[in-house]
């Protein structure tokens, strides 16, 4: 549910609600959410489950429309860094997907941390290989290796959060679509 909690927090924002009021919403969407047990009303045949999420937080937010009463704001995520990355123009699927990615590359930092050093410098273009072999005491070829292996686990990092959201084998492959369409809008 943490990958969900970004994409959940900017919709919300761009329903317009100021930051503070839509901490406390996504703080309480999450609790209503898992105190209602909704994941059991999950129908693997039915669709997506960032598509489920979506409409149960639109259902939510009627629901709250409706019987807006202040909650006493209980500790929640810190959204400074999450408010700094808000975007209106955005959309639920591409703050998914900046979630997702973010996510992945975190996990990556973990497995492999010069792979994923390598793949960082790489996607920001300010070095070069010689560069990055000279940082890393190693030759231009082993840092093209690291870039490889850095690429090829973050693939697979990224196809083993999807499996998890995905109701049958397979259907990751949908999503990684989705992914790459979600950055082309």
């Amino acid at each position: 549910m943490q990958m969900y909690w970004k994409p959940v927090y900017f919709h919300i924002r761009r329903k317009g609600h100021d930051v503070e009021d839509a901490k406390d919403l996504t703080q309480q969407f999450f609790t209503v959410f898992m105190e209602r047990d909704a994941l059991r009303n999950v129908d693997k045949d039915k669709g997506k489950f960032r598509t489920f999420i979506l409409a149960c937080l639109e259902h939510f937010l009627c629901d709250e429309y409706d019987r807006r009463k202040a909650k006493k704001r209980q500790p929640i995520p810190d959204v400074s860094a999450a408010e700094a990355q808000f975007d209106r123009k955005n959309t639920f699927e591409v703050d998914w997907a900046t979630a997702l990615l973010e996510r992945a590359f975190l996990r990556l930092k973990e497995q492999a941390p010069r792979e994923a050093g390598v793949v960082e410098a790489q996607m920001a273009g300010k070095e070069s290989i010689r560069d990055l072999a000279d940082q890393l005491g190693a030759t231009e070829a082993n840092v093209k290796v690291m870039a490889h292996r850095g690429r090829s686990k973050l693939r697979a990092i990224i196809l083993e959060e999807l499996r998890q959201t995905v109701s049958r084998p397979g259907q990751e492959q949908e999503e990684l679509t989705d992914l790459f369409k979600a950055f082309s809008l």
